[in-house]
């Protein structure tokens, strides 16, 4: 665990998620430093896994 930090793993392809980010390329990894006013964090399912 690297600093509590929560980690969900995204049930598509590299492709579906970085089409989800506003993005024409494949994504790989994604992180979100300062969710600002979205809701991204809290649209997550509960059942996140921590590593």
């Amino acid at each position: 665990m690297l600093a509590k930090t929560g980690v969900h793993h995204y049930s598509g392809n590299n492709i579906e998620l970085g089409t989800a980010c506003g993005k024409y390329y494949r994504v790989c990894m994604l992180a979100i430093i300062d969710p600002g006013d979205s809701d991204i964090i809290r649209s997550v399912p509960e059942h996140t896994s921590e590593k």
